[in-house]
């Protein structure tokens, strides 16, 4: 059994708290973008369905030597108009 999240959990969790933290702001200023950097534990795994790339915040704060250095996910959100298909 595999613990760790897949890259789209991940993903939609981290969008989930940056569309939370929009709606939860009592504040005049507006998030038009957004920008993350986080370290991740990378790998690809087999599961019943073929290969899923897995990719989740690290687990501890601390490395050992034997742990490979966690690679850097970068995220930019951006906030875009939507057309409606009755105006095009």
């Amino acid at each position: 059994m595999n613990s760790r999240r897949g890259l789209g959990e991940l993903l939609s969790e981290l969008a989930d708290s940056v569309a939370a933290l929009a709606v939860a702001a009592d504040t005049p200023v507006r998030v038009r973008s957004i920008a993350l950097t986080i370290p991740v534990d990378l790998r690809v795994a087999s599961t019943e369905t073929g290969l899923e790339v897995v990719a989740d915040v690290p687990l501890f704060l601390t490395r050992t030597a034997f742990d490979p250095d966690p690679a850097r996910l970068g995220i930019d959100w951006h906030a875009v108009p939507v057309v409606s298909e009755a105006a095009s």
